[in-house]
């Protein structure tokens, strides 16, 4: 191959990688341009459009339905798919945006919450900017299949330029959407699986080598975050435990996770060597990031508590640990955020006094286990952060029969020291 097209080769893939693993929020029309001189097709996860079209709703089902993508409108296409330069864009006016998001919410059902970047920018002839270009990222969903034309209607992206890349599904591939979910699910069951089995063999085979005690913790709090599909790696073993290094979460005087990183089969783990708190942490290649922590306070004032303290501390700090992962690795889709405590029957959460006003020793739970989770984007994740880790602390307190408003539980979070 002549180094000229060795060049423009290593151009083009080196733009694409960019356009696609940058957060969505930082994307400059340098960005978009430069992807568009790398001519890259449309296809099963890319279209272009030169105005806002008429039914965008059909291309935005479509890519949710399939395997996600990029809408660029603002960007003419060639015969080929290619795209046109210069951009072109569209004429700006106010809400743009809302325009879009409205349409994923209204038109789609169930509605898709596409992420969306309007960028602005100027024509030639114009003395400011007049021109925008719009950025829409589809992810992915997990529900089987999304309609338009009030329900009667489900699209598939497809990778065939002579149905213009969307089409209207067949009974059969409405089955298939059902189906095609089937292989990641069993995969990230068995990601988990796996995480458990090692923090057993953890608990047992090391700590013996420790001579401390090798009996499961009378509690533990176990959690993990995961896509939603995990299809390929997101990252190399050897590059999570280079990344390791610079990862380590602080919330108040708490970190996440504790201990040195060292390899394991498919990933990192956490600590190097045994402690005698019950500890372990693991980071896999296809982003699942599991955690077993043992309950405190054996022989304890308060060995039938849980320390709600460690909970908002687990929580936050997990959930920032994952999205700067992911985010690194230039993962945006699905996340599933899970988290149980267990054993919690006849166990009260323990706050502090001069939090709560009084003693808690007699809301005592009727749950074998609790358990917290919930399923959103890394960017939606991000920007609600704190919203999504109070609310899930506020469900974790009505499992003992208490209902703290959203106030409350700030103050918690603030005592806590948790921000």
């Amino acid at each position: 191959m002549a180094r000229g097209s060795i060049f423009r080769r290593l151009f083009r893939d080196v733009t694409l990688t960019l356009m696609f693993s940058i957060r969505i929020d930082d994307l400059t029309f340098e960005h978009v341009n430069d992807f568009c001189q790398a001519r890259p097709r449309e296809g099963l996860t890319l279209d272009y459009k030169l105005n806002f079209p008429r039914r965008l709703e059909k291309t935005i089902a479509s890519f949710a339905n399939t395997y996600g993508g990029h809408i660029l409108i603002g960007v003419d296409e060639t015969a080929t798919g290619e795209p046109v330069l210069p951009i072109s864009g569209v004429p700006l006016e106010q809400g743009l945006r809302e325009r879009v998001v409205a349409i994923g919410l209204d038109a789609i059902s169930p509605p898709v919450y596409p992420e969306v970047r309007v960028i602005k920018f100027q024509s030639p002839d114009a003395t400011n900017a007049d021109r925008a270009l719009i950025v829409i990222r589809v992810h992915e969903s997990d529900a089987s299949a999304h309609a338009v034309d009030n329900g009667r209607s489900v699209y598939l992206r497809v990778d065939n330029i002579s149905d213009h890349f969307t089409r209207q599904a067949t009974v059969e591939e409405i089955e298939w959407l059902s189906n095609k979910r089937k292989m990641p699910l069993e995969l990230k069951d068995r990601l988990v699986k796996e995480a458990k089995r090692r923090a057993s063999n953890y608990l047992t085979s090391y700590r013996t080598l420790a001579h401390l005690p090798t009996a499961e913790p009378c509690g533990k709090y176990v959690l993990w975050t995961v896509p939603s599909f995990p299809r390929t790696e997101l990252a190399s073993p050897e590059r999570l435990l280079e990344m390791s290094r610079t990862w380590r979460i602080r919330v108040a005087n708490f970190e996440f996770p504790n201990g040195t990183a060292t390899p394991i089969a498919g990933g990192v783990r956490h600590p190097l060597s045994p402690v005698r708190n019950y500890w372990y942490t693991e980071v896999n290649r296809f982003g699942l990031i599991y955690t077993e922590i043992g309950f405190t306070g054996e022989g304890e004032q308060f060995t039938d508590a849980i320390v709600c303290s460690l909970v908002a501390y687990l929580v936050v700090a997990s959930i920032r640990f994952a999205l700067n992962l992911y985010e690194a690795c230039a993962y945006f889709g699905l996340v599933d955020f899970h988290f149980d405590v267990t054993p919690t029957r006849n166990r009260y959460p323990y706050i502090p006094n001069w939090i709560t006003g009084g003693h808690l020793t007699e809301n005592r739970t009727l749950e074998d286990t609790i358990t917290l989770g919930f399923t959103a984007p890394v960017k939606h994740i991000r920007e609600s952060l704190m919203e999504r880790a109070r609310e899930s602390y506020r469900e974790f307190l009505w499992a003992f029969g208490l209902n703290v408003d959203d106030a409350a539980a700030s103050g918690h979070f603030g005592s806590f020291q948790v921000g």
